[in-house]
């Protein structure tokens, strides 16, 4: 804590700081040392200052400390800094529609054979986990999926490259209803939407940035590991209760988000995007393309 001034001492300016934080943390410095600090504005900065007879002692501490915050890596931002490639973006966007179009068109067993429903799944029809992600109740609801997803999945794209992060969402969708169906493995239950893989791209933005954090020891403190998970937590209290307020959406939406913070610390530490090449990628690409026309295969009325 800086000291109160004797009136007698001497004291001499130690360096000159825009910040107030800067100065503060500049001043701890000092104070470690077991020597008294003063900061004063003067002229628009921030002066620190010590004892006249402190400052060849404290003056190599100082320039250590500089040399020191030069040394560390800048700070990685969570928003992607790079170009987004919106390709992908218009390819998710006309598939969702045309699936509802589709599923306007066939009427109520198309919805029936895809919904995910939890006794189907637990009796082996995997591919519900996915064809649900596809269907919506209404265009409101189309709607909503299309503007939350598509606005996550652009901030995935460019940590993950665009085949990966697609192939990702898809998988955390799919894993979290799949632990609903689970959940609510003792009634009967069935659920639609791509609302839960709208969470899992969530998650993943959350999971790489917790991963981040923990790689980067000299940047991190309990806030900054918090404050990811806090950020998911409250858009997911913000956006993830279905219609009518129903708790059955809000867990699917849960279970994305868990499945997707999950898969994004793994692909940060495996460094994925670094690993995956551009042909990787595109198969990566093929195999989410793949997996839904499989699963609709599958899942198609008789």
């Amino acid at each position: 804590m800086p000291t109160e001034p004797a009136p007698e001492t001497p004291r001499v300016e130690a360096g000159r700081y825009r910040r107030l934080a800067a100065a503060r943390e500049r001043g701890l410095v000092v104070g470690a040392m077991a020597l008294p600090y003063w900061i004063e504005r003067e002229e628009g900065k921030w002066v620190l200052l010590v004892e006249e007879k402190s400052i060849e002692v404290v003056r190599p501490e100082l320039e250590a400390f500089e040399a020191e915050e030069k040394a560390k890596p800048p700070t990685r931002a969570m928003l992607p800094a790079e170009k987004i490639p919106t390709f992908s973006l218009y390819v998710a966007g006309w598939l969702l529609i045309v699936f509802y179009l589709v599923q306007r068109r066939m009427g109520e067993s198309w919805t029936d054979s895809g919904a995910a429903d939890s006794t189907a799944i637990l009796h082996g029809q995997w591919w519900r986990t996915i064809t649900a992600l596809t269907l919506h109740a209404d265009g409101g609801h189309l709607g909503a999926n299309l503007a939350t997803g598509l606005l996550f999945a652009a901030f995935v794209i460019p940590r993950l490259g665009a085949g990966c992060a697609w192939l990702a969402i898809l998988l955390s969708g799919a894993i979290g209803n799949a632990v609903n169906a689970w959940g609510y493995r003792s009634e009967m239950h069935s659920t639609i939407g791509a609302s839960t893989a709208c969470f899992g791209a969530l998650g993943l933005l959350v999971g790489l940035e917790l991963a981040a954090l923990w790689r980067e020891p000299h940047r991190r403190n309990s806030w900054q590991l918090v404050l990811p998970i806090g950020a998911g937590l409250a858009l997911l209290a913000y956006l993830g209760v279905g219609d009518e307020g129903k708790t059955i959406d809000y867990m699917a939406h849960g279970w994305g988000l868990v499945a997707g913070i999950a898969e994004g610390m793994i692909a940060s530490v495996l460094h994925l995007k670094e690993r995956l090449t551009a042909p990787w990628q595109r198969l990566a690409g093929a195999i989410t393309l793949a997996l839904l026309a499989v699963s609709w295969v599958l899942a198609r009325p008789s």
